[in-house]
């Protein structure tokens, strides 16, 4: 049974989308669920730039970095190759459109899901179409 206080954004992006791949239950099969605490919080580009990834998914962050970079030249937020919707909530926002998923130990962190939204903040940002300063919400999963 999972933590009765575990948000419903996390409990669909974590949880249903992914419990049951066999890939990521072998990255994550060692964490007890009922132990995450979850939050919400604020945060700046800083923070989260160096977050780990996995391995696997590591092409696929450049992959997105690369596409949101062509958003400079032309000031086509579309080119970010997501959802209209998506892409205006970027272009409105500077930020993503649904909170990324991120592992806290101690002062590590590891990005769970939301691989193609980080990559395409990291493109942003190093084109500056997006300050590093701008605040991001970022649900943080706190395993001890």
């Amino acid at each position: 049974m999972l933590e009765q206080n575990t948000p419903l954004d996390v409990s669909e992006q974590f949880y249903c989308d992914h419990g049951l791949n066999s890939e990521f239950q072998e990255q994550y099969g060692d964490i007890v669920l009922e132990d995450i605490k979850w939050s919400l919080e604020q945060v700046d580009y800083k923070l989260i730039s160096n977050m780990s990834v996995y391995d696997d998914f590591r092409p696929w962050v450049e992959t997105c970095r690369v596409k949101s970079t062509r958003v400079q030249n032309t000031l086509n937020w579309k080119l970010i190759g997501h959802t209209e919707t998506v892409c205006e909530f970027w272009k409105q926002n500077k930020t993503w459109f649904r909170s990324p998923i991120v592992l806290k130990q101690n002062t590590k962190y590891h990005l769970v899901e939301g691989h193609s939204r980080f990559g395409c903040l990291k493109g942003l940002v190093s084109t500056g179409l997006i300050s590093p300063l701008v605040k991001h919400l970022v649900w943080f999963g706190t395993v001890d």
